[in-house]
């Protein structure tokens, strides 16, 4: 899969004719997932390239101003799902001031048609231009490429949507993500060095620093997966402060890796999220903490 970056004003045309859907795709989700399928079916079809226009930064640091939004996958995590899909190109066009004051017309002209598109898929409620002014109304007017319309995607009647999905991360309902992301919900990090209070307790934990600025699940206890050197532990992940003995001022983020047994400071790793079993909560004594931790680790030892 070929990537490339863009700008207005500077976008060299596709040597090949487009078959791409659009959007921001945090999360590259369920509802994401269709876009993808039907500009690859149409790519095939008319035997030309399948892609994939994206934006960065995030529209919201211009148009709001913000300056650390967290999201359910960065974009170098978007691209690796874009290269298992087997997309032919990923175009990231970048966003400005500039761009957001286009209007739909301009939009048109300078992006989706110096990008070469011969066929652009978008979902129902698609919004593009100034202020949001185009929309697939506005796309069905235009005679220089086709447009082709999603329809929403749902699960349990209600539409699968990145708002929605961060939600759940937040609300630390993990069990439903699977039918939202088609995949339980991960962070990836880097591993450094803590308080190593856990040893004492004979849990020793792997603090984690995420790599990107992504979406912190609600405090609490977890259980789930650490990916280590390609393998998958069984693991109590907590989100928290660590009330009991171990107070941060900062959330924390700790996995307990069950059966490994290996210094694995400064490495790369993946947690996966599958189910919040428990509140963070201040234990009266060592004991009571103690207790409870041997009930998580029985429920992380559980998972199939």
């Amino acid at each position: 899969m070929k990537v490339r970056r863009v700008e207005l004003g500077k976008i060299e045309k596709s040597k090949e004719k487009l078959s791409a859907c659009i959007g921001y795709f945090d999360g590259m989700h369920l509802g994401h997932m269709q876009l993808v399928r039907k500009a690859k079916e149409i790519a095939e079809l008319k035997n030309i390239h399948s892609a994939l226009i994206t934006f960065d930064p995030d529209p919201w640091v211009i148009l709001k101003g913000m300056k650390d939004v967290a999201h359910i996958t960065s974009m170098e995590e978007r691209i690796e799902i874009g290269r298992m899909c087997e997309l032919d190109e990923w175009i990231i066009v970048e966003f400005t001031k500039e761009l957001s004051q286009l209007s739909y017309q301009e939009f048109e002209e300078k992006i989706l048609q110096a990008l070469n598109i011969d066929t652009l898929v978008c979902g129902f409620d698609y919004h593009y231009g100034h202020k949001g002014s185009g929309s697939i109304e506005t796309l069905k007017q235009q005679h220089h490429f086709d447009v082709e319309v999603v329809s929403e995607y749902t699960y349990q009647d209600e539409k699968v949507s990145s708002t929605r999905i961060q939600n759940c991360i937040e609300e630390g309902n993990m069990s439903i993500l699977p039918h939202l992301l088609g995949r339980p919900y991960t962070i990836s990090g880097v591993v450094v060095k803590g308080n190593q209070k856990g040893r004492e307790y004979g849990y020793p934990t792997a603090n984690v620093m995420p790599l990107y600025q992504s979406l912190l699940p609600k405090r609490g206890v977890y259980i789930g997966y650490t990916l280590v050197h390609g393998r998958n532990y069984k693991s109590m992940i907590n989100i928290g402060h660590n009330p009991t003995f171990n107070y941060r001022q900062n959330i924390s983020i700790e996995s307990y890796c069950i059966g490994l047994d290996e210094d694995i400071y400064d490495e790369v790793v993946t947690l996966t999220f599958i189910e919040k079993i428990r509140d963070e909560e201040k234990f009266a004594s060592k004991e009571l903490l103690l207790e409870q931790l041997n009930k998580d680790v029985e429920k992380a030892k559980a998972l199939k």
